[in-house]
């Protein structure tokens, strides 16, 4: 199968297309035979076990686990014997990407007998969709969630909302498949951002509020490895692995998070917030700060001031 384009976007530029919402409460004949899909699947166990073979790897989905099938994967299920398998599920794009790489969700996915027909063809015309990959976040294949009631209702609100498309469904459907992303990234990551599982976020997070009160100076990922007592290249490799961003990367979110907080609170000049958040060359900070933002610092600025 050929390589489809990659698209590479912002956790921030998430603007979610919903394609199908299902509500599937199934007995031990529940199956899905070899196939892949053309968008991204959510899938939420309420009740019942289901044993996934993804890529040739065996998965066991339980109660609570949150599942998330990326496109052109080939991965196949079935319930387990004299069980049920009881679930949401979310066929989606992460941004829509426009009528020439749309599809009907009914004759690509449910117009097939999954419980008799061996395997699901390709269908090559779909091959060739843009694959939509979050730059700066990467949620798991897998997650057991810690929170499955709050998760139950975002999901019967998704299937409410696609089953009745009251006035304006479409956009609640986006708004409620967000909720449920930052539902479960809350599960994955801290207040900081920072991955909870991995084994060296206590030392990156050292690091992070080091950088929080030194970010007026001069700094080099060399200087962020001495705090973090790690090689520079083994501290390059840990802290994307726990912010999901580079070294480099992160510092000038930091400084746009703080110029902004500054912009808004007034009392300040460009220049000083400028030098304040590290860059005393305010034309290079001017121009950083138009490139996140889309607006200049003192048109920020203007634009939160309750007296304009």
């Amino acid at each position: 199968m050929e390589s489809a384009p990659t698209l590479k976007i912002a956790f921030h530029d998430l603007a979610p297309h919903v394609r199908l919402v299902q509500h599937i409460d199934a007995g031990e004949s529940y199956r899905v035979p070899p196939r892949v899909i053309y968008d991204h699947e959510l899938l939420f166990v309420l009740d019942g076990e289901c044993e996934y073979t993804i890529e040739g790897q065996k998965l066991l989905l339980q109660p609570g686990d949150l599942l998330l099938m990326d496109p052109l994967v080939e991965h196949s299920c079935a319930a387990r014997p004299g069980g049920r398998f009881h679930y949401y599920a979310v066929h989606f794009d992460l941004v829509p990407l426009g009528s020439p790489y749309d599809f009907s969700a009914d004759e690509v996915y449910l117009s097939h007998d999954y419980g008799s027909e061996p395997f699901i063809a390709v269908e090559p015309d779909l091959t060739d969709r843009p694959r939509v990959q979050i730059e700066d976040f990467r949620f798991p294949r897998m997650m057991k969630t810690a929170g499955r009631e709050g998760f139950e209702q975002l999901f019967r609100d998704l299937w409410t909302w696609f089953s009745h498309r009251p006035f304006g469904f479409d956009l609640l459907l986006r708004a409620g498949l967000l909720r449920i992303l930052v539902h479960a990234g809350r599960e994955l990551v801290d207040d900081q951002g920072l991955r909870l599982s991995h084994p060296q976020t206590d030392r990156v997070g050292r690091t992070v509020r080091w950088l929080q009160e030194h970010l007026a100076h001069p700094l080099q990922v060399g200087d962020l490895a001495e705090v973090a007592h790690l090689s520079e290249g083994h501290f390059r490799v840990v802290f994307k692995e726990v912010t999901g961003r580079s070294p480099s990367d992160f510092v000038v979110a930091l400084r746009m998070d703080k110029a902004r907080e500054l912009l808004r609170r007034g009392g300040l000049t460009v220049t000083e917030i400028a030098e304040a958040v590290g860059y005393p060359d305010i034309h290079h900070f001017s121009r950083l700060f138009k490139r996140h933002e889309g607006l200049s610092p003192s048109r920020y600025a203007a634009s939160t001031d309750p007296s304009t």
